[in-house]
């Protein structure tokens, strides 16, 4: 059975690490705190009130990634430039699947790998920590797979999640599909980050958003895109307003409440940044973007 490796394990990490631990063999790299306490107690996932734990294999070793054919690259948007040249170094030749937020992470692994190695997921499946060995699922509608270069390895990918479980689609377009999710997150989910707000549909809400993805179409119409941004735009629009979670922790606001660094440049930032590429005014995002660095450095939003 060939190895899994799910590198830079987080929340959401190890929720497909328990996922995946009862039918392959699967070794989740993470943060030496995690890795005792997981060690120590096992890995607890709650779910609806109801908690299961397992014995899963985790360490703090990055060379862990050497002998794995696929690797979950499960870290940061920040730290994905630092992770996949760790990978580049260690494990140059393994296939690579991308669950970040945002779409950098993809423009990264494209000048250190070849495009067939590349398979970018869109991940809607929430997870938070409890504590340093409890994971709590709180959202999951799934995920979209797909490859850079119409790979038949999708398909066996694709298998290996659905084998335990796991919703997921093939995408016709993964470009599109990234872009989706980043579009939703920048307008609606930096929006609950800092306000809370399940109710996108209200008229304050729907300002915001409906200005949000406005200004990132904009930016769009100024890159090499596979896909109609506008048509997009409308489809991204649609869902925002028929998002109805019941618990939603985006994760820019958990970063925010436990006062960790956030994936804001990735997100609401690299709009400003390409806005600034092509000198269009984005003033929604860089509102969104500046009220959250300002809270980011204040820790106002973090719980005590």
């Amino acid at each position: 059975m060939e190895r899994i490796a799910i590198f830079g394990a987080g929340a959401l990490g190890l929720w497909f690490g328990f996922k995946l631990h009862d039918r392959y063999d699967v070794v989740c790299v993470s943060k030496k705190r995690f890795v005792d306490a997981i060690k120590d107690k096992g890995l607890t996932l709650l779910l609806n009130k109801k908690t299961k734990t397992k014995n899963i294999n985790i360490t703090d070793q990055v060379k862990a990634i050497s002998a794995c054919k696929t690797i979950i690259l499960a870290s940061k948007s920040f730290d994905s430039k630092e992770n996949l040249t760790t990978i580049k170094n260690i494990n140059p030749q393994a296939d690579i699947i991308t669950i970040q937020n945002g779409i950098y992470t993809e423009e990264v692994a494209k000048e250190l790998f070849n495009k067939s190695q590349l398979f970018p997921a869109s991940v809607m499946i929430g997870s938070r920590f409890i504590n340093d060995s409890t994971i709590e699922e709180f959202l999951n509608e799934g995920m979209v797979l797909g490859s850079l270069n119409s790979s038949n390895k999708t398909q066996d990918i694709a298998h290996m999640f659905e084998s335990v479980g796991i919703k997921v689609r093939i995408s016709d377009n993964i470009e599109r599909d990234k872009w989706k999710k980043f579009m939703f997150y920048c307008s609606s989910a930096t929006l609950n980050s800092l306000t809370a707000t399940l109710s996108l549909y209200e008229k304050d809400e729907r300002w915001i958003v409906k200005n949000s993805l406005d200004e990132i179409e904009q930016v769009g119409k100024h890159l090499d895109l596979s896909f109609d941004i506008e048509r997009l735009k409308e489809e991204v629009f649609e869902y925002a307003m028929n998002f109805r979670p019941k618990q939603w922790n985006a994760s820019v606001g958990e970063d925010l409440k436990k006062g960790k660094k956030t994936e804001i440049d990735y997100l609401n930032g690299y709009v400003v940044k390409l806005a600034d590429r092509f000198n269009i005014d984005v003033p929604i995002n860089e509102t969104l973007y500046r009220l959250t660095r300002i809270l980011q450095r204040t820790r106002r939003l973090k719980e005590k």
